[in-house]
């Protein structure tokens, strides 16, 4: 298994997609579909929301951003048709357009520099994304980006997938990929504490789910960060057990020096306990960049 980071220079993420939600409608369609209040993004700001089902699952993790056309979301590339198909049957009257993006590719641009202007925005499909403070991706035509980029550009790096999902794992921040849509609610996933839910923006699909878990009390299951020996990665949905009993499932692994590290929702009764992988390997709890109040 490749661990080594790749080298720091701009580097394609094959593995994103962008969702492309053009129309004058654009805002106004989102805020009922998602758990963040679009309102938020005329300020240029990237918005971390979730996309649930009425039953207040998550079906997808979207990074929003404010363009031109409308708005941009930045996802995994395996959600990306089925998310598209989703949101289109909800459109009805609201003058939106929802396609895949498959004229653009994304770019890891490290240390957050500004490689493309942010004035440059969407005049040449061009989009950029904060997905962490220390973390900006750029969106557009890939002839724009070795335009831009020129020779620093690296169209395939290796170890760039691992390097982007440990870096997730690091940060506390969850993914849902195709295999895991619709397995978790929002708090599972910490979506609360890393401000991906607004409770005072009004209804969106599966609302009152999410605002009945938050003011009930009832988040009995949390994110927690693990370390493991080397060895496989652990699937989304992974088991980890505590004696023998299923109390986790994993969000995302990533290979991290010499072992494995990842993000899995698991029972607060559990939590800050060593678990057990299905192949035997102890997952060891590590600290979260943020806190956590791990109590049922």
């Amino acid at each position: 298994m490749n661990t080594a980071a790749p080298a720091s220079r701009p580097a394609l993420l094959p593995f994103l997609a962008v969702l492309r939600i053009s129309g004058p409608d654009a805002a106004s369609f989102l805020q009922g579909q998602l758990t963040h209040d679009t309102r938020l993004l005329a300020d240029g700001r990237t918005l971390l929301a979730a996309a649930n089902t009425p039953q207040g699952r998550v079906v997808a993790l979207l990074r929003l951003r404010q363009a031109e056309h409308g708005i941009d979301a930045l996802l995994p590339l395996d959600l990306a048709a089925p998310m598209a198909a989703r949101l289109r049957r909800f459109v009805l009257r609201a003058r939106v357009d929802v396609r895949v993006a498959d004229d653009v590719r994304v770019a890891w641009v490290r240390g957050g520099a500004a490689v493309l202007p942010a004035t440059a925005t969407d005049g040449g499909g061009q989009m950029w994304f904060d997905c962490a403070p220390d973390r900006r991706v750029v969106a557009a035509p890939e002839a724009v980006l070795h335009e831009v980029l020129g020779s620093q550009l690296q169209d395939a790096a290796p170890g760039i997938e691992n390097a982007w999902w440990s870096a997730d794992v690091a940060a506390g921040l969850p993914q849902v990929f195709a295999a895991s849509s619709e397995a978790f609610v929002p708090q599972m996933l910490n979506l609360d504490l890393l401000d991906a839910i607004s409770f005072t923006k009004g209804c969106y699909t599966g609302q009152e789910i999410v605002a009945r878990t938050q003011n009930l009390g009832r988040i009995k299951r949390r994110t927690a960060r693990f370390r493991l020996p080397a060895g496989p990665l652990l699937p989304p949905l992974a088991a980890l057990t505590l004696d023998g009993t299923k109390v986790g499932e994993v969000v995302v692994s990533a290979a991290a020096g010499d072992g494995i590290e990842c993000l899995a929702v698991t029972s607060l009764e559990a939590w800050g306990r060593t678990l057990r992988a299905d192949d035997g390997r102890e997952a060891v709890p590590r600290p979260l960049p943020y806190a956590v109040a791990a109590t049922a």
